[in-house]
C-alpha cells in the first residue's frame, strides 16, 4: 500500500515537529534533549551529544525554510534552531580554536571532551542550514572556523582526507568524510562559494581512490593509516546504509558539479539492493541490514552474509533516499516499487507507535528492540521524508 503525501505531512507537521520542538527541547539546560521515551516523555539523560544539537538545528532550519509553523507561531521552527545554535556554539567549542567536543552535561558543562572529525562535520552541516534559514552571518563565521580547525588539526596532507581526531586514532573511517561531503555541499548551496565545491571534489576523489572497491561495488568502512583496507573482519565489513547514503550524495554532488557519478552510484546501489537487503519472507522483508560482509558480492560465496540481522531505523531512511535519487534521475520501476515497500515498512514498523515518535531498532522478526527514541534519528527521518515529498509528490513545503 502506498504511503500518501498527506500521511507523510501529517506525521511531520502535526506530530513529529511539534513533539521534538516541545518535549524534545531542554527547558532547563538549553538546546535539545538526547532522547524521549516511547511514550513521548522526556528522559533524564545525563549528557547531550554535540551531534544531536547539530542535527536538530538542521531539522528545524529546514522546517522553517519549508514553511512549518505550529498553531500560527511563524517563528517557532527558527526559534528552536536558534536555541540549538546558541547552545552548541556556547557550550561545545573548546577555546582557543580546538574544535567541538563530543558531549556536555545537561547544563552545558563539558562531559566527554574528545574531539572527533565526525562531530566537526555535523557542526558544519548545521551552520550551513541555519544560515540559509536565518540569514545569520555568524553561522558562516562558525563554518569557516570549523574548517580552519579541520585543516590545522586533522588534515592528512600526505594520504588525503582527515584523521579521526588530533591523536590520529585507528582505524580510519570513510563515515566522517561522507558527512563532511554532505556538509560541504550544504555550505555551497548556502553561499554559492566554489571553494566548498573544490573541497567536495577532494573528498569524492578520495572516495574513488580509496573507499570504493570497483571490483565488488562496495564501500569500505575501516582503513589503516595509509588508507589501505583494514585487516580481518573490519576490512570486509560493509554497511548497506552507507552504500545507500552515498548513492544519494553522489547525485547531489553530480548536480552541483556536472560530473558523472553514475557508475559508482549504480554499483553501490546494486550491491546494497542485492546483498544488503533482507530477501527472506517475514515482517522485515525488504528492509536493509545493518552490516554485511563484502564477499556477498561474489556469487561463488552465496547470496550474502549478514553480520547483524537486526535493522536500524536510519539504514531504512537512507535506502529510501537512494530510491528517491534513482527516481529523480529518470523512470525506474524497481526503485519506484522499492520506495513504496520501504515507506510502508517505515510507517508500519518504525513509526507505528504514533505521536511523532519512533522505534529505532528492530530484530529479525520486526519487533522493537529500543526502549527510547534517540533524537539523532530525526535528521534521517526528516531528510528522507522531505525528499520523498519533493521528488515523488512535487511538494516543496510543509
Amino acid at each position: 500500500m502506498s504511503v500518501s503525501a498527506d500521511r507523510i505531512r501529517d506525521w511531520l507537521v502535526d506530530q513529529a515537529l511539534p513533539l521534538w520542538s516541545g518535549a524534545g527541547r531542554d527547558s532547563e539546560g538549553g538546546g535539545f534533549l538526547e532522547s524521549l521515551g516511547l511514550d513521548g516523555q522526556p528522559l533524564p539523560d545525563g549528557f547531550k551529544r554535540m551531534r544531536v544539537q547539530a542535527r536538530q538545528i538542521y531539522v528545524y532550519s529546514h522546517a522553517h525554510l519549508l514553511g512549518w509553523s505550529p498553531a500560527g507561531d511563524q517563528g517557532a521552527a527558527l526559534a528552536a534552531a536558534r536555541d540549538g545554535f546558541e547552545f552548541l556554539t556556547r557550550c561545545y567549542w573548546r577555546d582557543p580554536g580546538d574544535g567541538f567536543i563530543f558531549s556536555t552535561e545537561r547544563d552545558g558543562t563539558p562531559a566527554d571532551t574528545r574531539i572527533e572529525t565526525y562531530e566537526q562535520a555535523f557542526a558544519l552541516f548545521a551552520f550551513a542550514w541555519y544560515h540559509r534559514a536565518s540569514g545569520d552571518t555568524e553561522a558562516l563565521c562558525w563554518a569557516r572556523r570549523t574548517l580552519d580547525f579541520l585543516d590545522a588539526a586533522v588534515a592528512d596532507t600526505e594520504q588525503g582526507g582527515y584523521f579521526e581526531n588530533p591523536t590520529h586514532d585507528l582505524p580510519r573511517r570513510q563515515n566522517p568524510h561522507m558527512h563532511l561531503l554532505e556538509a560541504l555541499l550544504a555550505v555551497h548551496t548556502a553561499t554559492r562559494d566554489e571553494a566548498y565545491l573544490d573541497r567536495s571534489r577532494a573528498i569524492v576523489e578520495l572516495f574513488r581512490r580509496r573507499f570504493f572497491d570497483a571490483d565488488t561495488g562496495t564501500l569500505g568502512e575501516f582503513f589503516g593509516p595509509d588508507w589501505s583496507t583494514a585487516p580481518g573482519t573490519p576490512g570486509q565489513t560493509v554497511e548497506p546504509g552507507h552504500h545507500f547514503e552515498w548513492v544519494w550524495l553522489l547525485r547531489r554532488y553530480a548536480g552541483a558539479t556536472g560530473e558523472d557519478t553514475s557508475a559508482e552510484a549504480d554499483a553501490l546501489y546494486r550491491f546494497a539492493e542485492e546483498h544488503g537487503t533482507d530477501h527472506n519472507p517475514g515482517p522485515a522483508h525488504g528492509l536493509a541490514f545493518d552490516s554485511v560482509l563484502r564477499r556477498g558480492s561474489d556469487p561463488r560465496l552465496g547470496h550474502g552474509t549478514s553480520l547483524d540481522e537486526n535493522k536500524r531505523l536510519w539504514v531504512q531512511t537512507e535506502a529510501i533516499k537512494a530510491q528517491v535519487a534513482r527516481l529523480e534521475a529518470g523512470p525506474d520501476d524497481h526503485a519506484a516499487a522499492r520506495l513504496e515497500t520501504l515507506l510502508d515498512r517505515l510507517f508500519t514498523l518504525y513509526l507505528g507507535i504514533g505521536g511523532g515518535n519512533w522505534q529505532d531498532h528492530l530484530d529479525v522478526d520486526g519487533r522493537g528492540l529500543s526502549n527510547k527514541a534517540p533524537a539523532s534519528s530525526f535528521y534521517h527521518l526528516f531528510l528522507c521524508l522531505t525528499e520523498v515529498l519533493r521528488v515523488r509528490d512535487g511538494i516543496d513545503h510543509l
